[in-house]
């Protein structure tokens, strides 16, 4: 951690998980952190961040957004990245706002965990070897798309991004673990859940996983406003770009 933390000031991408918990509680003993939670109202990201930086005693500051806000991002990520995937845009979202409202110059987040730990619910009925391979080509996959979609996202906004679990001596130590150790015979991610553990995360080690674009509500805003337009989400975002470009 000490190689991805050197500033004294570090805003963390939270959304009260697994991930953003153990990136929030190493970086907490190495700088001054604010924990950002993103999401419309009433959203179950935004009461998962409360609860769970609760718990930790870390600053958190909620960022709502309205349908505004969601399609404005939409419109402009289309424009940054040339990316027109209505899913990875949907996740991307929260990473947009952050970028654009915190006040620190450095953001963490924990992405890559879930291809590292098999995160994925698709992942438990697959043999190792199928596993194994699986993860791998998801993870460079998110190396290739999304990663570097949210580079230039928060390059924009005049931030830096780092990913804790991409760091190449964690990728090393995870890859020297056999794939069933590392992710559990009986849950996901059932090592970085003992992990949590012994950093201090008592109960939020056990919580459920909820994907970006579902749990900060973005996908329903999307949905909402595609049958609307009497269009499908990818329509929307076509539709989204024929306008912006």
């Amino acid at each position: 951690m000490r190689q991805v933390v050197d500033e004294d000031q570090i805003g963390v991408l939270f959304s009260g998980g697994l991930d953003s918990t153990i990136v929030a509680i190493l970086a907490s003993e190495l700088s001054e952190v604010t924990l950002y939670t993103v999401g419309v109202e009433n959203s179950y990201d935004l009461d998962a961040g409360r609860t769970a930086s609760e718990l930790l005693r870390i600053p958190w500051k909620p960022l709502v957004i309205r349908r505004e806000d969601v399609l404005d991002a939409v419109r402009e990520m289309v424009v940054l990245t040339s990316n027109r995937n209505p899913v990875n845009l949907s996740f991307e979202i929260p990473l947009f706002v952050v970028s654009k409202y915190a006040k620190e110059h450095l953001l963490l987040s924990g992405q890559v965990a879930d291809e590292l730990f098999a995160g994925y619910a698709r992942y438990m009925s697959m043999t190792a070897e199928e596993k194994k391979k699986q993860m791998d080509l998801d993870l460079a996959k998110l190396i290739d798309l999304v990663i570097e979609h949210e580079r230039v996202i928060a390059e924009y906004h005049g931030r830096v991004i780092r990913y804790p679990f991409l760091q190449p001596p964690v990728l090393e130590a995870v890859n020297s673990i056999p794939v069933e150790e590392r992710t559990g015979y009986g849950c996901t991610k059932e090592l970085l859940r003992d992990v949590a553990r012994l950093v201090g995360a008592g109960e939020l080690a056990d919580r459920k996983k909820k994907a970006a674009q579902y749990g900060s509500g973005v996908m329903r805003v999307l949905k909402a406003e595609a049958k609307k337009r009497g269009t499908s989400v990818r329509g929307l975002v076509a539709e989204i770009a024929r306008d912006a470009l």
